[in-house]
């Protein structure tokens, strides 16, 4: 029997100083069920301090879920109340990234777990259905407590959200300081080799453990992709509602061309960028792990 989540939530917003008037309305019109938190906004210069500012609020609290809204977005006023009522354990709405060329959705596709580089989303989602997504943004998004602590356990201390390359998994590291530490004591006591060699061993086990190659490449993935991909490694499955569809508000000079582009033209030139992203990703992952052999 399928597991069923649910429970309280915890509903945050994260912005700049700068407010969009429709959008502060539309998730104030948010609906909310009885022992649900009030909004709580956070503005701040980098986004990823504030959802992790709110991921400490929710920690420290008693709500099940985490609800997390973008302020430069308008939410219908039943976004929280459709996710929430699928029961999942993780769950976003559907909306668009910030930008207009190419035009982009913010989801990326359901592949096998753990495979870089990630694929974004080029179609046009299934409407009336939910979507296995392989990531997605923090604009709208909804987790139960059980998966934060479950990512938690994988991140060994480091924070929820951050931007991060990801060119290793997280490791212990007052763990792999102590290995450190033992090999050098081995280094300058010089015992026997009875003791020393598999004292040795144990060590560059415990190294080896510790220090593995995620992506291995330096380029910044941001914080988008870092807390769904630990997700996933946790056993989670993370779902989309294509219903649930926000709004991102941006300064863009409407242009004729713009109406007289297809859909079909659009998403030609969605997926030519999109190609050209992944193939770039991919040889530099390749030649960096070529390099660590």
């Amino acid at each position: 029997m399928t597991k069923e989540y649910g429970g309280t939530v915890y509903l945050g917003t994260v912005g700049s100083d700068t407010e969009v008037g429709a959008a502060r309305d539309s998730i104030e019109k948010v609906q909310r069920r009885a022992g649900d938190s009030l909004i709580t906004y956070v503005r701040a210069t980098k986004g990823y301090e504030a959802r992790q500012l709110h991921f400490n609020n929710f920690i420290e609290g008693k709500h099940d879920f985490l609800f997390l809204m973008d302020a430069d977005q308008i939410f219908p006023a039943d976004a929280l109340e459709r996710l929430r009522s699928h029961k999942l354990p993780y769950i976003s709405g559907y909306y668009l990234r910030r930008r207009h060329a190419p035009i982009l959705p913010v989801w990326y596709e359901y592949g096998p777990r753990g495979k870089w580089p990630m694929q974004p989303m080029t179609r046009d989602p299934e409407r009336g259905k939910l979507t296995k997504l392989g990531a997605s943004g923090w604009g709208c998004i909804l987790v139960h407590r059980e998966v934060v602590l479950a990512v938690e356990k994988l991140l060994k201390g480091e924070p929820f959200v951050i931007e991060d390359d990801m060119d290793l998994w997280p490791y212990d590291l007052p763990r792999v300081m102590a290995a450190v530490k033992a090999l050098e004591l081995l280094r300058d006591t010089r015992p026997d080799e009875a003791n020393l060699y598999p004292a040795m061993a144990e060590h560059i086990r415990v190294l080896r453990e510790e220090i593995r190659p995620l992506r291995v490449v330096k380029d910044s993935v941001g914080s988008d992709l870092r807390f769904p991909f630990f997700a996933r490694e946790a056993g989670y499955t993370l779902w989309g509602d294509p219903e649930v569809r926000c709004s991102h508000v941006l300064n863009y000079p409407l242009h004729p061309d713009d109406y007289s582009a297809t859909a079909d033209e659009y998403r030609a030139q969605m997926t030519d960028t999109t190609i050209k992203e992944m193939a770039g990703e991919a040889s530099r992952i390749r030649k960096a792990i070529g390099a660590t052999r």
